[in-house]
């Protein structure tokens, strides 16, 4: 029932607009727009997911209240939190914390590569927040990709940045009886695992793989497959075909290149996990604890 998806998105009595006030826009996404607005009660500020949907359709409110279910249970220092949900007439409210940044995709576009040391910090926290969804909450984000990573500026200290993963529009749950689930094929082209193209049943490896295209992005500055054509592309994706060129990777540790490798593997099974990730040479055996990792991490940043 139509009601049932309603109530699932919207846990307050109250509207949007008699809660908050919004206060500027964001940015526009291919579905939603997004805005800063003001809580009214406690003048916290806050981002807003605007999405508009057909009235009454039954498909686009429930795929909303899926996404509001399954992100409203995740609480986690790398994931953006979402504090409330609302519907009004043909638009979904999903109110979320207010990322004061930018994301990782426009600092991959304002810089060619970056070091190692800036790709670790930035794959490490990515890999916390996936070993958390996969193994404690069975969930699998399958929107992995530059755009969804949000970098939050330290309140104390404005030189440090903290990577968190957004968005959960096209995140599952998986059943308690099986570590893949069938879903249709979605999201960005470039960041496809093979069997998110080939539409076999996916688990938390497509967001691995992902994983794996934003490290070779990080380290070298090109993605690992690329064709104007889409059909071309999911060939080369499919067929794990991508350039390892010495004229790049020659510069690249054989530690980073490993995990690169590991994670980019075309069957799922035998591809890195999250936790395995975690403990890899690379991320496990460098240097300093988490806070040096991301002091290091942003010092190119601020300075440029």
């Amino acid at each position: 029932m139509l009601t049932e998806s309603k109530r699932a998105v919207e846990p307050q009595s109250n509207s949007f607009s008699e809660s908050f006030d919004i206060k500027s826009f964001l940015g526009r996404g291919s579905f939603a727009s997004v805005c800063k607005c003001t809580e009214k009660t406690s003048g916290k500020e806050f981002a807003a997911k605007i999405v508009r949907f057909t009235k009454g359709s039954q498909a686009d409110l429930k795929k909303v209240a899926t996404e509001a279910e399954i992100w409203r249970t995740v609480q986690h220092k790398n994931i953006v939190s979402l504090y409330k949900t609302f519907v009004q007439e043909n638009e979904i409210y999903i109110v979320m914390e207010l990322i004061q940044g930018t994301t990782l995709f426009d600092e991959i576009a304002g810089q060619t590569t970056f070091s190692e040391t800036q790709a670790c910090c930035v794959i490490y926290q990515i890999l916390e927040a996936l070993d958390y969804l996969h193994r404690k909450s069975r969930i699998i984000h399958r929107d992995i990709k530059a755009d969804n990573i949000l970098l939050k500026q330290d309140s104390v200290h404005q030189n440090h940045f903290h990577a968190k993963i957004t968005d959960f529009g096209l995140a599952r749950r998986l059943p308690r009886d099986s570590d893949v689930i069938k879903c249709d094929a979605e999201g960005a082209p470039l960041y496809l695992a093979p069997e998110t193209i080939l539409a076999d049943p996916i688990g938390p490896a497509v967001d691995i793989w992902a994983c794996g295209v934003i490290l070779f992005l990080l380290l070298v500055g090109y993605p690992p497959f690329w064709q104007n054509d889409d059909r071309k592309l999911m060939l080369l994706i499919v067929e794990g075909c991508y350039n390892v060129s010495a004229r790049y990777w020659d510069q690249v540790s054989d530690d980073a290149t490993d995990l690169v490798k590991r994670m980019l593997v075309v069957h799922p099974h035998k591809r890195v996990t999250a936790f395995k990730a975690l403990n890899h040479p690379w991320i496990a055996d460098f240097e300093g604890n988490e806070e040096e990792r991301i002091r290091h991490y942003i010092g190119n940043f601020s300075s440029r």
